[in-house]
């Protein structure tokens, strides 16, 4: 398994990580996980929840 956890990173692995997820790109979300506040984890959760309650505020 690759190495993504902050504590197994410096932040220029975290940065190419995010790239390489992102087709070469880089998208500020993923900021705090580069300055090591946050893991991927709890970011993509984040980014869900609030897909979800968007996507509600939608139907109703």
């Amino acid at each position: 398994m690759a190495k993504i956890l902050i504590k197994e990173t410096t932040p220029l692995e975290r940065i190419q990580i995010v790239k390489d997820a992102l087709d070469g790109e880089y998208d500020e979300f993923y900021d705090d996980y580069v300055d090591g506040k946050k893991e991927l984890a709890e970011l993509n959760s984040e980014y869900s929840e609030h897909i979800v309650w968007n996507d509600s505020d939608k139907t109703e």
